[in-house]
């Protein structure tokens, strides 16, 4: 008999096993790159976050999930995602809706793990949002010119007021400072040190234009705040929160309506269905609760959570709002007061943003291709794809005739599926079997008798015993359908039908090339973000980043920002020009 054990959803109950105790001593925070700080609505946001430990400014290696918040000026939230952390890198991509206001915003990244602190504060970039659509409630267009510089960290004329950065381990070089329309930009990035000096760094090249900008802190200027904000461990400093160290961490709470105290030790399972799906089983804690470790992949949103005792109409299932930052500690952002000097400015640039939109479907940017992930139960398992047998109306008939390992079970009209292996003497094990269908928990497998089996694609079991977390069943037994769409029939309580919000995809940037002039010929190239390129390494004494410059002439920034491998911060900034080419 084919005894399978799996122990990695044992250790996923409410706490941290011994070996991933951490100390609240142990901290991190955000640091974030963005590619710019005013925007237009239409445009999209891009960030690259540096999740450190402030004793080092090392990359820190705890949280697996960062959290992005954008805060309007009356301390709402606009939107939160969620955001991968691969050994303390991640990057995320926010278009900016025109259902946005015009005005000033924050935008502040933290981990789970980070809100345990009862003092820790968090790095907050602050924005401005400009759209041409829809007037903010509290805007004045017709105020003085002068009033503008009166706001905290404003910048007129963008990041043009910054003078260009310098760093002692890196240095920028353009092969020359005036380009033309649509040529190509070669820009070396060299140590300046003997030693190659590896990391991560992201780059952004992007417009310099007229219109007011927030500062963001740099890299180097990071690490002073970083400094400060340290804090020792104090005993106040419980663990409310737990890391989220191996992964996102979905929880909740069951309730008993007979018996409230019964809710502690009770299996509850969580399933994404899908083509390549994901199903875990864990047990709540003395108090009912419960947390999920999901995968990375698949990163699908919609979700079955279910308890899965016998007695589980009792019980009601609930799953917890994600506890974000406390906005109470915020201060109130500035109103953003626009004269009538930026008008063409604005409109030169939401012109601009328009048609490139338009153009999108030939320059469209890709998502990075997930990896394929296997069931829980490979490689165990024992297919049966029903085409390759003879047909069958029934589900009864394709168990009888089919599926040799399966036998069902019929009492009062109630059915029950469960496995024999063929290949030992022991057919009936206590407990019933693992029943799924596209990787949906089915616990009540009437509905499977009265499903077209016309429809079914595949059977997978595996025969045997199954350990699976803190429950063993009589094997697996996984029904893929034809369309992988099954929605069950199942409703009450105990069993909720929702959706999460998941980790963004990994965007891949479209990057324009004129190699071949003639092939964008008519099409218009109105970029004001040359290039926003998140992952950098610099493994070379001398690393060579090309891009071609757009139809839109005037000044622009190169911005490089990042850490080595030691926890050395790396900011640097140089600028150029592109030549409107009608003008002699």
């Amino acid at each position: 008999m084919v005894i399978a054990i799996n122990t990695f959803a044992i250790a996923q109950n409410s706490s941290l096993n011994k070996n991933e105790a951490i100390s609240t001593a142990t901290t991190e925070n955000i640091f974030v790159h963005l590619s710019n700080t005013t925007l237009i609505t239409g445009e999209t946001l891009h960030c690259k976050l540096y999740c450190t430990n402030p004793v080092n400014n090392a990359l820190s290696k705890i949280s697996k999930i960062a959290y992005v918040d954008l805060i309007n000026s009356d301390n709402q939230i606009v939107f939160t995602n969620k955001i991968y952390l691969d050994n303390g890198k991640g990057q995320g991509d926010f278009f900016i809706p025109t259902t946005i206001e015009t005005g000033s915003y924050k935008l502040i990244a933290y981990t789970k793990w980070m809100l345990n602190k009862n003092d820790f504060k968090t790095s907050k970039t602050d924005l401005l949002v400009i759209n041409p659509y829809l007037a903010g409630k509290k805007s004045n267009s017709g105020t003085n010119s002068s009033s503008q510089n009166k706001e905290t960290n404003v910048l007129a004329g963008g990041s043009a007021a910054e003078n260009d950065i310098k760093d002692k381990n890196f240095a920028i070089a353009l092969d020359k400072n005036i380009f033309q329309e649509r040529e190509l930009v070669q820009l070396k990035i060299k140590s300046l040190t003997p030693a190659i000096r590896k990391g991560s760094f992201s780059l952004s090249v992007k417009k310099i234009d007229n219109l007011p900008a927030k500062k963001q802190l740099n890299a180097s200027e990071f690490v002073k705040f970083n400094s400060t904000n340290e804090v020792t461990n104090r005993v106040n400093d419980s663990i409310q929160f737990i890391p989220e160290l191996r992964g996102e961490i979905i929880s909740g709470v069951i309730t008993n309506s007979k018996d409230p105290k019964q809710v502690s030790h009770k299996n509850v399972a969580l399933s994404i269905p899908g083509k390549e799906f994901a199903f875990k089983i864990v047990q709540t804690n003395s108090v009912g609760r419960f947390n999920f470790i999901l995968d990375k992949d698949p990163n699908y949103s919609s979700v079955v959570v279910q308890v899965v005792e016998n007695d589980k109409n009792d019980y009601k299932i609930e799953i917890d709002k994600n506890t974000g930052y406390n906005l109470s500690d915020l201060k109130t952002t500035d109103e953003l007061s626009l004269t009538a000097d930026y008008k063409e400015a604005i409109e030169q640039r939401s012109v601009a943003n328009q048609i490139e939109n338009s153009y999108y479907p030939l320059k469209k940017d890709s998502i990075a291709a997930n990896q394929s992930t296997f069931p829980f139960y490979h490689p165990l398992e024992k297919e049966y794809v029903l085409a390759d047998y003879t047909k069958f109306p029934t589900l009864k008939e394709t168990i009888t005739e089919v599926v040799k390992e399966m036998y069902y079970r019929e009492k009062d009209n109630n059915y029950s599926l469960n496995l024999r292996d063929i290949n030992y003497d022991l057919e009936y094990f206590s407990e019933p079997a693992l029943v799924l269908v596209d990787g949906l928990l089915i616990q009540n497998v009437n509905e499977l008798f009265t499903y077209k089996t016309e429809n079914i694609y595949k059977v997978s079991i595996v025969p045997g015993v199954y350990f699976y977390g803190p429950k063993a069943f009589n094997g697996v037994i996984n029904f893929t359908t034809k369309n992988t769409d099954y929605v069950t029939s199942a409703n009450g309580s105990y069993i909720l039908k929702t959706e999460i919000q998941r980790p963004q995809n990994k965007i891949i940037a479209f990057k324009e090339d004129y190699t071949d002039k003639s092939k964008y010929e008519r099409i218009p190239d109105f970029r004001y973000q040359l290039l926003w390129q998140p992952e950098l390494t610099l493994e070379n004494k001398e690393n060579t980043i090309s891009f071609f410059t757009s139809d839109v002439s005037g000044k622009y920034e190169v911005n490089l920002e990042g850490f080595t491998n030691e926890g050395t911060p790396v900011s640097l900034k140089e600028t150029f020009e592109v030549k409107d080419s009608t003008v002699n």
